[in-house]
C-alpha cells in the first residue's frame, strides 16, 4: 500500500476511535450538555493530530450531539427545556410509526437482532450497569429502526434516539454506582413495556405495536416529568420571624460551603 494511502487509513481509524469514544461519553453524560470541547486538549488526550479530531466532531455534529461555532470552537449540544417538550411530542408520532413498520416488515434476522438487544438491556438492568443500560436501550430501538425497511423513517428515528438516551439520564446521581442503581430503577418499567412491544412486533400485530409504543413513550415521559417536578422545598423548615424555628441556623443551599 502506498505511503499516502496508509496515512489516510490511519487517519480514518483515528477519527473513528475519537468519534466512538466521544459519542459514548456524550451519550452517558460523562461529557455534560453544553460543555466546551477544546481541539488541542482532545488531540493530547487521544494522541492524534487535529484532522481526526475535527472529522469526529463534524460527524458528531451531524448527529446533533455537538455544536460547531466558527471562531468559537465546539461544545456538546445543550439540552433545553423546550427540547424535552418537543422530543416527547415528536416521539408520540415517530415511535408508533417506527413500530408499525417494524411489525409489518420485520424479517427473521431483524427479529433476532431486536431480541438480542432487548436481552442485553434486561441483563444490564439486572446488574445495574448504567453504560450498558444506555447502550442496550439504544441498540433495541436502533434494531427496530432497521426493521422498518424505510430509509427515511430509519434515519429520522435514529436521529431522535441520541436525544432520547441523553434525556433518559436527567436528574441521576453523580457517582457511578448510584447512577447505575437509579438508572436501573428507572428502566425496569421501560424494559417490561419493551418486552410487550417486542411480542407485538413478533406477532406482526401492527395495531398492538403502535399501542405499546405509545405506552412506552408515555411511561418514559412520566419518568422525566417526575424528575423535572421534583422539589426538596417542602422538606425544609424555613424559620419565620418570631415564630417556630426562629433563631435556628438557616439551611444552606446544597453544594454551598
Amino acid at each position: 500500500m502506498p505511503a499516502r494511502a496508509k496515512r489516510r487509513t490511519a487517519a480514518t481509524t483515528d477519527s473513528r476511535k475519537v468519534y466512538e469514544a466521544l459519542r459514548r461519553r456524550m451519550m452517558c453524560l460523562d461529557l455534560a450538555p453544553g460543555c466546551a470541547l477544546d481541539e488541542g486538549q482532545l488531540c493530547q488526550s487521544f494522541k492524534v493530530s487535529r484532522t481526526p479530531v475535527r472529522e469526529a466532531l463534524i460527524r458528531l455534529a451531524s448527529e446533533g450531539l455537538v455544536e460547531l461555532h466558527p471562531n468559537r470552537g465546539a461544545r456538546v449540544s445543550p439540552i433545553e427545556f423546550v427540547d424535552v417538550v418537543d422530543h416527547y411530542e415528536a416521539m408520540d408520532v415517530f415511535l408508533p410509526v417506527a413500530c408499525h413498520f417494524a411489525a409489518v416488515r420485520r424479517t427473521p434476522p431483524d427479529l433476532a437482532r431486536i431480541k438480542a438487544a432487548l436481552e442485553r438491556l434486561h441483563a444490564a438492568v439486572a446488574r445495574m450497569d448504567s453504560s450498558a443500560i444506555i447502550r442496550g436501550n439504544y441498540e433495541f430501538h436502533s434494531a427496530i429502526a432497521d426493521a422498518c425497511h424505510n430509509r427515511c423513517i430509519e434515519r429520522g428515528y435514529r436521529q431522535m434516539l441520541t436525544d432520547k438516551q441523553r434525556l433518559a439520564q436527567h436528574g441521576l446521581p453523580g457517582t457511578t454506582y448510584d447512577k447505575g442503581q437509579a438508572l436501573a430503577d428507572r428502566f425496569r418499567g421501560t424494559a417490561r413495556i419493551s418486552s410487550e412491544l417486542l411480542e407485538a412486533i413478533e406477532r406482526r400485530d401492527a395495531p398492538e405495536a403502535r399501542r405499546r409504543a405509545r405506552m412506552l413513550n408515555d411511561f418514559v415521559r412520566s419518568q422525566v416529568i417526575g424528575v423535572l417536578s421534583a422539589s426538596i422545598g417542602r422538606q425544609l423548615e424555613v424559620p419565620l420571624p418570631g415564630g417556630k424555628g426562629a433563631g435556628q441556623k438557616k439551611a444552606q443551599p446544597r453544594g454551598c460551603a
